[in-house]
């Protein structure tokens, strides 16, 4: 959903939950290259994003003013990617129309499945065109996605609030369509000749893209994250603070102090490979609830997408989000999976600076790529 034109550079933030994800770059549409220049993490009280929804607009805003103040960035075109189960996608084969009827066409048949009264902003893209074996006629499949006008209308007051002028508001499965659509990822897994996995870990949620040859044939958006694997570790720290085992190697790991009061801890410090967690039963009960969650969902999504659309077998699955920074989480993932897995780390297609870890940005990378 574009509110103006684009130039090329511009501010793309992921405010998707309450850890927002700025960074600062550009599109070359001519070398399809994402350009990162500046980026910053602007963490925010849990509950102040929830499902995509902003609860307290005024702290978002504040947080955002002093990130933008602390990253010295004077640039004021802001894009903003969103995602909640607000939104309404669906996949369409219609007849090769004119672009008013089809844009008819496209709204009917995604309001028409709507839950709810509320005026929605429809967007589409065509994505392929097919011929009808029985009136031999020509037909496009095409992607729509359905927002509510009220959720597009906050957004966009949001970035006026911060003194930034609205470019375009974004949704993150079409931003992960743009930024997948080519390339090689890690140095070595070519984007349009594999089957691949994406697997976004969340505090809350947990996002899974069927990437068939640089195209999403299917999204899944699943209400379960990470964090209670990360609360279970702040108790054990505060528990073995005032304890003081210092031989207990998550005690290490974690980094405990004695007597120390409980704080955050960085997922970085928390380790779930299962030889590590086995001795402390708190945190090897939540980290082996969080892994069978993870893993039925993605054998789950990867057996449904390869029976439905008559796929290659899945040859990588590839970690992103904050759930990617435990410790060996690919490891323990593809120890239980019995498949290949590794963290996102590098898309010949993203440049930015030295110490950018793509794995925490995608999504508003993905944004910074306008198409139109």
């Amino acid at each position: 959903m574009a509110f103006g034109t684009g130039t090329s550079r511009e501010i793309s933030i992921d405010v998707s939950s309450s850890n927002m994800k700025m960074v600062l770059g550009g599109y070359n549409r001519k070398t399809g290259v994402v350009s990162v220049e500046k980026f910053g993490l602007i963490p925010l009280e849990s509950d102040t994003i929830a499902d995509g929804v902003i609860a307290d607009q005024f702290g978002v805003v504040m947080a955002l003013k002093n990130a933008l103040a602390k990253s010295n960035i004077q640039d004021k075109r802001a894009i903003l990617t969103v995602e909640g189960s607000y939104l309404h996608t669906r996949d369409l084969e219609l007849p090769a129309v004119k672009g008013d009827q089809l844009r008819d066409m496209v709204r009917y048949e995604i309001l028409g499945q709507g839950t709810n009264n509320r005026d929605m902003i429809v967007e589409y893209i065509i994505y392929d065109k097919v011929l009808d074996e029985e009136t031999k006629q020509q037909k496009y499949k095409v992607r729509a996605t359905a927002i509510p006008k009220d959720v597009a209308n906050d957004f966009r007051e949001l970035m006026k609030t911060s003194q930034l002028v609205p470019v375009a508001l974004d949704v993150n499965p079409n931003a992960i369509r743009k930024l997948f659509k080519s390339g090689t990822i890690n140095g070595t897994t070519n984007i349009n000749s594999n089957t691949l996995l994406l697997i976004e870990l969340s505090s809350k949620t947990t996002n899974i893209t069927v990437l068939d040859k640089g195209f999403p044939v299917l999204t899944r958006r699943l209400q379960f994250g990470h964090s209670n694997v990360r609360q279970v570790a702040e108790t054990v720290k505060k528990v073995q603070g005032n304890s003081a085992n210092k031989s207990s190697i998550l005690t290490r790991r974690l980094q405990v102090v004695k007597g120390e009061g409980i704080s955050t801890v960085d997922v970085a410090d928390i380790d779930v490979w299962h030889e590590t967690v086995k001795d402390e039963p708190s945190l090897n009960s939540a980290v082996s609830a969080y892994f069978k969650s993870l893993t039925d969902a993605i054998s789950r999504t990867a057996q449904f997408s390869i029976s439905k659309y008559h796929l290659d077998a899945i040859s990588t699955c590839f970690l992103y989000g904050s759930g990617a920074r435990y410790r060996k989480m690919d490891k323990e993932l593809a120890r239980q999976l019995g498949t290949q897995v590794e963290i996102l780390g590098s898309l010949n297609t993203v440049q930015g600076p030295k110490d950018f870890q793509l794995s925490d940005y995608v999504n508003a990378c993905g944004a910074l790529i306008r198409e139109n």
